[in-house]
């Protein structure tokens, strides 16, 4: 039964990236402003995220008197893409992200450019930039942000205060042996956000000194529709009216079993996300008529490892690998017959390896998959964002030596035996004449010691010799058809109006197959932003 009643022009549903970013864009165009969240926390999928966003031409670069063009933007996104984006999109992406991101922080939200990093995963391919195009939010204290600064999630793979940049500036990801541990301390102490948490944090902050009310624990049930239009939406005892609009901002479906069945189709998926993304921006339009869009290829797509999940949440957690333990040495992936089929120091290739399809054998041949490792890498390396030298936790599966391992995890000893030698012979020479590990300049940059001559190259040799089985994980492949103005599609080709997506609920038809760090968090600010803009027209 309804008991409330509010009445706005704009309502966002959903707190990440896009939806705080759709919120400030409302905002800044006088609209009466409400948010809407399913969880009782706050940040969504951009909580466990490095937070970079990939603005080509920002007013970020020419400040610091660099320089880069939309044609060459245009030309990279054209390879990124594979053939499989909306080109309407893609132009809308291009025109509207560099304006979206100098209007924000002009609002209010502190950018900075995160150097060192240049377009990646692809530097050689045609338009890419070797630095500038992507950004990151300033850190923001977690206090700054008032009641909100304890339910703002912060996710399970960054350490704590510390941004992407932080962690280029301090030798990389891998080098968290070198990074300053009394800065460290200072920030943990001090609660500073940094990466994807403090990218929300930035943009609550804004919506805050707007007195813009957010709902948190607001479980959207249905829209509500008059005359063809959207007008609003109802759940958890409140019904919302919404003269401009409604935007969905509530991430994919990655949570949702039954959709991930559909739109996926993988076999070891595990949810990377909060569990509180279950689709329901997808459910409640198609409810109504919405088009959806499904990527055939996605290669939006991590690799990782179950955890335990932390307090106060029970059950396994996601821990991504790929720019957090796969690239670094002492380490490999093998598959059930205890072969390598991959350049780990790259995770899309990885990825690539994982989702092949053999139609002699009917399977894939690459799953399931196991990442190996032994004492030298613990005792180097960071794992699960326990720190160098740290005991091997008690669930990583462990022996004294190779063949009792593959007994372990049902590999064939001998195999195994015979994989990890000639792996070893190759990594003493610094090379991998099987896979190339290590030839990018992006996997180098990834790895523990980057100056090093072969930094993604360590032997396996020094017992105990652990193991964790691989799972797949990523952002949805399908979502609901937008247009250039972010509104989403009717299935019979036309607008429906007052209905708005933006980020990962609506569908990736600006970046198609390609995944860029960077496009996911920024399309759904610019999306977002577009969206504000014409509803407020």
């Amino acid at each position: 039964m309804v008991v409330t009643e509010l009445d706005v022009d704009w309502v966002v549903a959903g707190t990440g990236a896009a939806g705080v970013a759709a919120a400030l864009a409302g905002v800044m165009r006088g609209m009466r402003v409400a948010v809407i969240e399913k969880s009782e926390r706050i940040g969504g999928a951009t909580a466990s995220s490095l937070g970079g966003l990939w603005v080509p031409d920002n007013h970020l670069m020419a400040e610091a008197g660099l320089s880069d063009t939309l044609d060459d933007a245009r030309r990279y996104m054209g390879f990124l893409s594979g053939g499989y984006a909306l080109p309407p999109m893609t132009e809308a992406y291009l025109q509207a992200s560099r304006i979206a991101l100098r209007e924000f922080a002009d609002a209010g939200v502190a950018m900075r450019l995160l150097r060192g990093l240049p377009d990646h995963y692809f530097p050689s391919a045609a338009g890419s930039s070797r630095d500038g195009r992507m950004v990151e939010a300033a850190p923001i204290m977690r206090d700054a942000l008032g009641p909100w600064g304890n339910r703002l999630e912060e996710g399970v793979y960054n350490e704590a205060g510390v941004s992407w940049g932080d962690a280029i500036a301090w030798g990389g990801l891998g080098a968290r042996n070198t990074w300053p541990e009394a800065e460290l301390e200072a920030r943990r102490a001090g609660r500073l956000l940094a990466a994807g948490p403090a990218l929300v944090g930035q943009f609550l902050q804004c919506l805050m000194a707007a007195d813009v009310p957010i709902l948190a624990g607001f479980r959207a049930e249905r829209l509500l529709v008059e005359g063809g239009r959207v007008c609003g939406v109802e759940g958890t005892g409140t019904r919302i009216t919404a003269r401009r609009g409604v935007v969905l901002a509530t991430g994919g479906y990655e949570g949702n079993d039954d959709l991930v069945n559909r739109f996926e189709g993988l076999p070891d998926w595990m949810n990377i996300f909060p569990r509180s993304i279950e689709g329901d921006g997808l459910v409640m339009g198609s409810e109504i008529g919405a088009a959806t869009w499904r990527v055939p290829n996605n290669l939006a797509m991590l690799v990782g490892y179950a955890i335990p999940a932390p307090a106060p949440m029970e059950g396994e957690v996601f821990f991504s690998a790929g720019l957090r333990g796969l690239s670094y040495p002492h380490s490999i992936v093998v598959n059930d017959r205890a072969q390598r089929f991959c350049d780990e120091s790259q995770f899309q290739h990885v990825v690539a390896g994982l989702t092949r399809f053999d139609l002699g054998q009917h399977r894939h041949p690459n799953l399931p998959a196991w990442m190996l490792f032994d004492a030298q890498y613990f005792s180097r390396y960071s794992f699960a964002r326990r720190p160098p030298g740290a005991p091997i936790p008690e669930w990583v599966i462990q022996a004294p030596t190779l063949r009792e391992l593959a007994a372990k995890i049902g590999l064939d000893g001998a195999a195994l035996e015979a994989t990890v030698a000639r792996f070893n012979e190759g990594a003493a020479r610094g090379e991998d004449s099987d896979h190339g590990r290590g030839s990018s300049a992006f996997a180098r940059s990834t790895a523990g010691d980057p100056n090093a001559a072969h930094p993604n190259l360590g032997t396996l040799a020094q017992a105990p010799f652990c193991a964790v089985r691989i799972r797949l994980g990523g952002i949805s492949a399908a979502g609901l058809l937008t247009d250039p103005d972010a509104r989403v599609q009717h299935v019979r080709g036309r607008p429906i109006q007052g209905l708005y997506a933006c980020g990962n609920a609506a569908a990736p038809t600006e970046s198609g197959a390609g995944y860029q760090a960077g496009v996911s968090l920024m399309r759904g600010l610019t999306f977002g932003w577009l969206a504000a803009r014409h509803a407020a027209a």
